[in-house]
């Protein structure tokens, strides 16, 4: 599938029905592994997709869009799958066993160690700090924020999360420096809005906080990243940033491996963690392509009945409104990517500017996982740190308001 689809995003489009068959066999292989929850959002979802392009026959729509039911989401799958390749290169923890001391210092290592490292290997970051910060006990208030909002807010710039993957599919048009313009000056009023709302808090601040021993060395493995994937998308402009962020993560992985050992070591360990540790991606396999087919049939729906928003165009005013209807249903348990197929196909009429319709799409995956009770983000820590869903909502409440007042600040600015 990830092979299939970096040869069809540089030009060879016969490439789509191989990526697409690909992830449909593998999802179908996969089934018995998955979940009962997981089994009745993939149902849900492609029983609302198929409901919607019955609705759309019925009113005329003449096309049956098999292939892109298949393929309407391989990128962000084949992204997902690739980006996990990056774990075999990269090292969190320093070499030395000694923890940082307690206190203001430890804080604010442990919270851009995680932030930089959750940019390019995602979620194992915060299983990684998560387990040794947890000591085998619940997490406070200070620990748990902290991990958190360091995870969430790489998603407002790592072109390796979904939530970046999503939102350049979904806006249209939208050039990775443009977007990085709005989302890193907000990424960045996060962080800090996060150290002074603890450096600042009456009780449990960072006095007695103990840190995780972060390997900043290891840090190259992102900046590289990062280098290659604007190298490669300067060279390659008209080629998609999903498309090579796929591509890099599987090469740079092999040629990393292969300086530090062998061609052949290369090979084999590559090959050894696509049979044993890739297929433990059906989660994000079964709901990214389950929401594919639903966002076809939505597609199909809106192009057949083209519905008309009341309103002159997309004004700061509709963005704002948008960031907060899309943000309070990702907190209420709505995932991100349901949202943001539906409100793409509904905005699109109003011709949004790219880079600031992703931008809000950013935010409320970011800031909604965060704040958001039920969100994936917070069932990990629910299940794995004891952290309570009523702590998950209260003790960001303020950060999630704050964030939303950051945004929309942004949004007055780029669009007025």
């Amino acid at each position: 599938m990830i092979s299939a689809s970096v040869l069809s995003g540089l030009g060879l489009t016969d490439f789509l029905w191989v990526s697409g068959l690909s992830a449909l066999v593998a999802l179908l292989l996969l089934w018995p592994r998955s979940q009962r929850t997981q089994r009745i959002q993939c149902v849900t979802f492609i029983t609302i997709g198929l409901i919607c392009l019955a609705i759309a026959w019925a009113q005329g729509y003449d096309e049956i869009p098999i292939r892109q039911m298949l393929t309407q989401n391989h990128l962000l799958i084949s992204l997902l799958c690739a980006v996990s390749f990056l774990r075999l290169i990269t090292d969190t923890r320093a070499t030395t066993r000694v923890t940082p001391q307690a206190g203001e210092k430890a804080f604010l290592q442990t919270v851009t160690g995680i932030h930089f490292f959750s940019s390019v290997i995602n979620l194992s970051a915060l299983i990684i700090f998560g387990d040794a910060l947890s000591k085998n006990q619940k997490l406070g208030r200070t620990t748990a924020t902290s991990l958190q909002r360091g995870f969430s807010l790489a998603a407002l710039w790592s072109p390796f999360f979904a939530a970046m993957g999503t939102c350049l599919l979904y806006a249209p048009g939208t050039r990775l420096p443009e977007l990085w313009v709005l989302s890193v000056p907000l990424c960045l009023f996060g962080l800090v809005f996060t150290w002074a709302e603890h450096r600042f808090r009456g009780a449990g601040g960072l006095e007695s906080f103990e840190g995780y021993p972060v390997n900043f060395r290891a840090l190259w493995v992102p900046s590289l990243m990062v280098v290659c994937v604007l190298g490669a998308n300067w060279a390659l402009p008209d080629v998609s940033v999903l498309v090579l962020v796929s591509a890099l993560s599987v090469l740079v992985t092999a040629a990393v491996i292969a300086a530090r050992e062998s061609l052949s070591q290369a090979i084999v360990t590559v090959r050894s963690f696509s049979y044993s540790r890739l297929p433990d991606m059906y989660g994000e396999l079964i709901l990214f392509f389950s929401t594919g087919i639903m966002a076809a049939g939505i597609s199909a729906l809106v192009t057949t009945t083209q519905p008309a928003l009341n309103v002159a165009g997309f004004t700061p005013g509709v963005a704002i409104v948008l960031l907060a209807i899309l943000l309070s249903l990702a907190v209420a348990g709505v995932h991100a990517i349901v949202s943001i197929v539906a409100a793409s196909a509904i905005v699109a009429p109003l011709n949004p500017e790219p880079a600031v319709l992703a931008f809000i799409f950013l935010v409320s995956w970011s800031v909604g996982a965060t704040g958001g009770p039920i969100s994936g983000l917070n069932l990990a820590m629910q299940s794995r740190y004891g952290v309570e869903m009523r702590q998950c909502f209260t003790w960001n409440l303020r950060y999630t308001v704050g964030m939303f007042i950051g945004a929309s600040m942004v949004i007055l600015i780029a669009l007025g």
